[in-house]
């Protein structure tokens, strides 16, 4: 199984534009997720996108991404349990312009996507900042790697 501090990688899922480390000799590869990951990387995957030896410089990595467990969410039906009508469709519209969009709502509302401690946080503040403060949570959580950059 591949994990890295005991959370489970499915590498197959890590995104397309996710930079892979395979620098054994910098004295940074044990904390790096992006080394860590580069450990789990299948023999069918052949190329990819990668740091380089050269990114190592005066002690450190420009590109060092330290490992993080964070505790994930999804799932927008809580917030609105007790939502008035009259301020539905505002909130839904300024979360959706903070995640980028209509689809990519809807993506972290199903759990394609995963909202960071940060994220929720702006969330939650949006919906305190018109009054609702009780019971406010997502639908699910999970704890997982940052592989935000």
């Amino acid at each position: 199984m591949n994990t890295i501090n005991g959370v489970f990688v499915d590498i197959d899922h890590v995104a397309p534009s996710w930079r892979f480390c395979f620098c054994e000799g910098c004295p940074q590869h044990g904390g790096c997720l992006r080394f860590q990951t580069g450990l789990l990387v299948p023999d069918s995957m052949t190329c990819g996108s990668a740091i380089f030896p050269s990114a190592f410089r005066n002690g450190s990595c420009r590109h060092f991404k330290q490992i993080r467990i964070i505790h994930a969410a999804y799932g927008f039906s809580p917030l609105f349990r007790e939502v008035k009508q009259k301020d539905f469709t505002m909130l839904r519209t300024q979360m959706k312009k903070y995640l980028g969009g209509h689809g990519t709502y809807y993506r972290y509302n199903r759990g394609e996507r995963l909202l960071t401690p940060e994220q929720q946080e702006w969330i939650l503040q949006l919906f305190a900042r018109h009054g609702y403060t009780e019971n406010m949570g997502f639908e699910h959580y999970r704890d997982v790697l940052d592989f935000s950059e």
